[in-house]
């Protein structure tokens, strides 16, 4: 029976007497001191029974939903959010039983087509005012709700075809046998719940939800809760294409939550067997065939689970189990709905056989993101999406903290380098914004799901850590955790918090001015380390880093500097102190032999040393200095170059110091600005760049060779692959290629007969150098992989042919073959490439229309973001003019931020080109001249 059904027997209609009407004009409900972009504030939900039925053969869904409701103010009408649902009936019950129905009205929604994904406009008799710009529909009555309880309920119809993978999508994947087989499933972050049923989707306005589906009872059906019952059904309804029984699933009620954290699964799935960690059960599903790939996550899991019911100090509060899922069309990395977490493949599933350290590390690092957000996001939630920060900062951050524990062996810290060199170099634009911006209409919150709001703020919350100490920081996160359970917070409760813990522990660390500035600033500082007239002294100055600046910037920020440096007599001493002043002296010691700031390399700002205190360091930087500090070293000059502020003579010249460098972080930096620069060179300037690779990298290489040893580190053999792909690519290094031509030969055979982690290097090289006939079997590889990191691998490898015929077939194939969400991040990186980026680029454009219509905005965006390497004035001149005359949807500010990048590329072009050839010869002449350097250990 229906809810509708139901309440007819027990309610009778109102008696609509003219003195209850409404006045069709007003809006009682409406607050003249809510911002337009959200709902009124007089009605407050408090319960939801949502349930829904999906139709895989026209792919679309009904729906039912019933909320409780508590309503403040007299209204004659309730607005809630909706998009693209056709609404067929509504009305209100107060409790008392007085109805009232919602008047009807025509509207017009948009759903996509099932096979070209292009959108029409669908006209209706709808039971509601459907705004389509602001994603609501108001409901008008033909009487006045008085403050008291009342029961919405509604009727509705949506479209499992998205695109844009958001809302209650369908999902496909095809078997051994050739067979389409369908998911559907949601993905309702940010702003995405309204697609699936009417509510009131703002992450302040907490509820408890009961998920009902019907499906064909040869499918699973999974959702936040455990289940409650399932029961046939049988209501007269038949799918299209479905079997000839349905059963009805109740799972049971959430705890009180975000509509934005709901999530339903239904499809063909496999279950691993359950692990248990403090009494919760954990399980991951998938499509079926995939149980030997998810022993990774399940550990990682189980571990999770665990570590932070401790570090927090309280239990996890979504009840007694996890469920964690890998859905084959996902447009992020994961969900971290509540109990049923969702995941791209690559981020979940893993064959620890085949998998490099690099793809064991990212299922790790999002297995426990996503498990963070179980506290930090979905218990304690932020009022509006201008504090995403306290979700997805905390989220990057406590990740990393736990994989710490989770495997010490692998120095995450380092790692963490990487990461926050792109949030680096993103918040070096004029177009950054703050970690905490403002943030209104829908769009503008797909648009902070960026470097800045991640990165950065964890790294912001790394800094702020390694000052006040873990033990410190701890304490504050278990006051900020209990006092706000189930609620929603501004980001000072979170600073209070901590500076409480600071109290607690006899620090006086002022948190809150210190973090306030740091996250609600756009931008960060360099800070310029320099001698002193006065013997012993050191003077620290500060100001704004950016590589286009504009004028004078007066910003200042309490730096928080932790510095080591060596006596004369070879004391090795450590001192923090905040530099809040333009420019501050400070005591170091008479004669001191070195120093360097940002000791420990946990903040989140960069240094400029003097000449003479630069020498100091890279005179023997392994001796002096930790990997973190040297990957800041490198990535600081190379930001400089960047900046117009510094040389590629003098970067050139310090990074031919880092010969014995054996940590692959570092490597990361040389290895991808030593690629930036060898395409500013053509002819015989090329020919130097590629011996100055050589030269460089090879003594390293020769030391690691190609095979590991037992007693390795994770981080050496990282490095072995890393090393071996710019030796074999831009390095055009004849040996290393014909030994990576010889084992792709025996990997060919046997997959397992070499290091996984040289497996993409000798894939890369392979591409770099292949014909047509290697082309079409990467394509037959890409077909027949088992996991989704080997198909990937190939996939994008295939746009590293040089043959114009090779990429451009690769291109056609992304639009016409490869999944969605994978397509537009591997056409990404075809744009990154020297050889084939302009080809790409007429791709995009070419197919822009088509593009837009099949891949989801996400994808689209990374796409616009990488047209940066671009870089000449001509292909400026076009990106400029094709993005004046189309749109990229949710998109402006990574279109600001690319057309500034790429202004970057061309300045440093112009610049730059000239000054590499006199330096390439120089240093070529100079390293053949000299002694070989001996690889030293990492520390």
């Amino acid at each position: 029976m229906s809810i509708e059904t139901s309440l007819r027997l027990r309610h009778t209609l109102t008696n609509l007497e003219s003195k209850n009407m409404c006045n069709k004009h007003a809006n009682p409900q409406a607050d003249s001191d809510v911002p337009s972009y959200k709902l009124p504030t007089s009605v407050i939900p408090s319960h939801y029974r949502v349930r829904q039925m999906p139709n895989f053969g026209t792919f679309t869904f009904t729906g039912e939903v019933e909320i409780d409701v508590d309503v403040l103010r007299p209204t004659c009408s309730l607005t809630l959010n909706t998009k693209d649902l056709k609404i067929t009936s509504a009305y209100v019950v107060h409790e008392n039983g007085t109805r009232l129905d919602a008047l009807k009205t025509r509207a017009t929604v948009r759903f996509a087509d099932a096979e070209t994904s292009k959108y029409a406009d669908i006209e209706h008799e709808s039971a509601g005012t459907y705004d389509a710009e602001a994603e609501r529909t108001t409901f008008n009555f033909a009487g006045t709700l008085g403050a008291g309880k009342w029961k919405f309920f509604a009727e509705y119809e949506g479209s499992l075809v998205q695109p844009s993978l958001e809302g209650f999508y369908r999902s496909k994947w095809t078997d051994d046998k050739g067979e389409v087989h369908w998911i559907g499933t949601t993905q309702f972050e940010a702003t995405h719940a309204r697609r699936a049923f009417p509510c009131f989707d703002e992450p302040a306005l907490k509820a408890t939800f009961d998920i009902e589906l019907i499906v064909d009872d040869r499918l699973t059906a999974l959702s936040n809760g455990r289940i409650k019952s399932e029961e046939p059904y049988d209501d007269g309804i038949r799918y299209v294409t479905a079997g000839p029984t349905y059963k009805l699933v109740k799972f049971h009620t959430t705890p009180k939550q975000s509509t934005y954290l709901v999530a339903y699964c239904i499809g063909e799935f496999e279950s691993s067997e359950p692990v248990f960690a403090n009494n919760k059960e954990i399980r991951i599903w998938s499509i079926p065939g995939q149980n030997h790939l998810k022993s990774l996550a399940l550990r990682t899991a189980a571990f999770g689970v665990k570590w932070f019911e401790e570090f927090f100090n309280r239990p996890y509060f979504g009840g007694d189990k996890i469920d964690m899922i890998a859905i084959p069309d996902f447009r992020s990395g994961a969900m971290e709905n509540t109990g049923l977490i969702t995941y791209r493949a690559t981020a979940l599933l893993a064959d620890e056989t085949k998998a490099t350290s690099q793809e064991i590390k990212r299922v790790v690092e999002v297995v426990l993101h996503e498990l963070d957000h179980q506290w930090n996001g979905n218990e304690v939630t932020m009022a509006w999406w201008d504090g995403l920060g306290l979700n997805e900062s905390f989220a990057t951050f406590m990740a990393y903290l736990a994989m710490n524990h989770f495997a010490p062996e692998w120095n995450i810290w380092n790692d963490f380098g990487i990461k926050r060199a792109g949030a680096f170099a993103l918040d070096s634009l004029k177009r950054t914004h703050p970690v905490f911006g403002k943030v209104g209409h829908p769009d503008e919150v797909e648009q902070i799901f960026d470097m800045i709001t991640y990165e950065k703020g964890g790294s912001l919350l790394f800094q702020i850590l390694q000052y006040i100490g873990e033990d410190t920081f701890r304490t504050g996160m278990r006051i900020y955790m209990e006092r706000h359970a189930l609620g929603n917070t501004e980001v000072t409760d979170l600073w209070d918090a901590l500076e409480e813990g600071c109290k607690l522990h006899n620090n006086n660390t002022p948190v809150r001015h210190i973090m306030d500035t740091w996250m609600l600033t756009s931008g960060h500082p360099v800070l310029t380390v320099s001698e002193s007239d006065k013997p012993g002294f050191v003077k620290f100055s500060q100001e704004q880093f950016q590589f286009l600046p504009e004028g004078e910037n007066t910003q200042l920020w309490p730096i928080p500097v932790h510095i080591r440096y060596a006596t004369k007599d070879g004391v090795v001493k450590e001192e923090k102190f905040i530099v809040s002043e333009r420019e501050q002296t400070v005591y170091i010691d008479k004669d001191f032999q070195y120093i360097i700031a940002n000791a420990g390399g946990s903040g989140f700002y960069r240094v400029r040393y003097s000449d003479g205190l630069l020498a100091r360091l890279t005179a023997d930087p392994l001796a002096t200095m930790q990997v973190i500090e040297r990957f800041n070293l490198v990535n600081d000059t190379w930001g400089g170059v960047r900046a117009n502020k510094t040389s590629s003579e003098t970067y050139l010249g310090l990074i031919g110091n880092f010969g014995a460098e054996t940590n692959p972080n570092v490597w990361s930096i040389i290895s991808s600005s030593l690629g930036h620069l060898y395409t500013l060179t053509q002819g015989a300037e090329r020919q130097s760049m590629k011996q100055f690779i050589r030269d460089l990298v090879k003594p390293v290489f020769t030391g690691l060779g190609w095979a590991p040893k037992a007693d390795e580190s994770p981080a050496t053999r990282e490095l072995r692959g890393s090393l071996a792909g710019l030796l074999g690519t831009v390095g055009s290094d004849a040996d290393v290629r014909a030994k990576a031509t010889e084992l792709y030969d025996a990997w060919k055979k046997d997959a397992t007969s070499i290091d996984p982690n040289v497996v993409p290097a000798v894939i890369s090289i392979m591409a770099h150098t292949g014909d047509k006939a290697r082309f079409d079997e990467f394509v037959g590889f890409a077909k027949s992989a088992k996991t989704d990191q080997e198909k990937l691998r190939f996939l994008t490898a295939l746009g590293k042919f040089r043959e114009p015929a090779l990429y451009t077939a690769a291109m056609q194939m992304m639009l016409a073959e490869v999944k969605t969400d994978d397509a537009p991040y591997i056409l990404a990186a075809y744009l990154g490439t020297e050889h084939a980026g302009e080809a790409t680029w007429d791709f995009m454009r070419a197919n822009w229309e088509k593009i837009n219509q099949k891949f989801p905005t996400r994808g689209v965006v990374r796409m616009v973001e990488n047209c940066s390497g671009l870089d000449t004035p001509e292909l400026q001149a076009e990106i400029v003019d094709f993005f004046e005359k189309n749109e990229v949807k949710q998109g402006d500010v990574a279109l600001g931020q690319m057309l500034e990048r790429l202004a970057v590329n061309v300045r440093l072009r112009q610049n730059e080109t000239p000054k590499l050839t006199a330096k390439l010869t120089s240093l070529v002449a100079a390293t053949k001249d000299g002694a070989e350097k001996e690889p030293v250990t990492t520390k």
